[in-house]
């Protein structure tokens, strides 16, 4: 009898253990989801999202792109919703989807259709914001749809928002990646809609009086699309130049156009006004500031910024990470 109970108990503890997942990340960008997999893996997926009819659409998940349905609620991400001419993300309040979005990153443990969310990390623009803050803690509680064509029921018990650059400040400087801690530093995180500076105390506090909130790579492509509008049959889509500007073959879609050219005049001055955003925005602490560290999806166009700061500015890199700079905040929120 206490033998078969101590079986019993065990195997409780070990269903109880292999349905919790300790914590779950996720960073909605405004060109980019991401989160880590079950095995802690990172996957980013475009930032797209489409509604679709069952039986008249039936888009297929893959490596980048998510199918979920939640009740009546049909929709997909990624991939297969820019394809099929889904809505970008930053053109809704991702708060208000972060109940779609975050299901993408709820997955249980292999053989198992139930998890156990204790902590839900999620990125934001401002901790602070309450109306923000309560579109997200809608996301606790339980839910039950199926992801990828596998039948899900999810508990999360705690959502945390954390401040966009926080994390990566975090990691940056548990990783010695500032040369100084006795000097105030930032992050600059430039994006697909919108681009941040934050400047942190010497200690670790925000300064959210230095908080500068900077145009990203969909003004760029805007600028871009205005000086090569003249030499087309019809305006561009700025996705399009965003997509070859990633790429790096500024290439507009299949149409064979290359517009390196265009992007070289426009990424200079697109810098220089951030520069200048910059300089005004953090004019009384510029002797204090000792480097600010670039991240983001797009923060490779950056490298001119470096190279004319002597390295004040500085893109995130790692030589055993991929796409460091796109993932640094993940990482500093897994141990958030």
């Amino acid at each position: 009898m206490f033998n078969n109970l101590a079986t019993s108990n065990a195997r409780s503890l070990s269903e109880s253990v292999l349905l919790k997942r300790a914590i779950v990340v996720f960073d909605g960008g405004n060109r980019t989801l991401k989160w880590l997999d079950i095995d802690n893996r990172p996957r980013i997926i475009p930032a797209f999202i489409k509604q679709f009819e069952p039986g008249f659409d039936d888009p297929t998940p893959d490596d980048h792109s998510v199918v979920i349905s939640a009740g009546d609620n049909h929709f997909c991400l990624g991939a297969v919703a820019r394809d099929m001419r889904g809505t970008p993300v930053f053109q809704d309040n991702k708060c208000e989807l972060a109940k779609k979005l975050v299901l993408a990153a709820i997955e249980p443990h292999p053989g198992s259709s139930a998890v156990v969310v204790q902590r839900l990390v999620i990125a934001l623009p401002n901790s602070r914001n309450q109306a923000d803050i309560a579109e997200l803690k809608k996301v606790e509680g339980t839910h039950q749809f199926t992801r990828n064509g596998q039948r899900i029921t999810a508990v999360v018990h705690e959502v945390k928002p954390i401040d966009e650059t926080q994390a990566a400040y975090n990691f940056a400087m548990k990783r010695d990646l500032y040369r100084s801690k006795r000097q105030l530093n930032g992050v600059l995180d430039l994006g697909g809609g919108t681009g941040i500076g934050r400047l942190y105390s010497v200690g670790g506090s925000l300064i959210r009086e230095a908080d500068a909130i900077l145009p990203g790579t969909y003004d760029l492509a805007r600028r871009i699309s205005a000086r090569i509008t003249p030499q087309l049959t019809n305006s561009p889509d700025l996705s399009q130049i965003m997509d070859g500007i990633e790429r790096q073959d500024f290439t507009l879609g299949t149409s064979g156009f290359q517009f390196q050219k265009q992007f070289e005049i426009c990424r200079e001055q697109w810098l220089s006004d951030i520069r200048a955003e910059l300089r005004s925005r953090w004019n009384q602490w510029m002797s204090e500031i000792g480097e600010v560290l670039v991240i983001g999806g797009s923060a490779s166009l950056a490298e001119p910024l470096e190279e004319a700061t002597k390295g004040r500015f500085k893109v995130a890199r790692h030589s055993q990470i991929d796409r460091f700079p796109q993932l640094i905040s993940l990482l500093g929120m897994t141990a958030g």
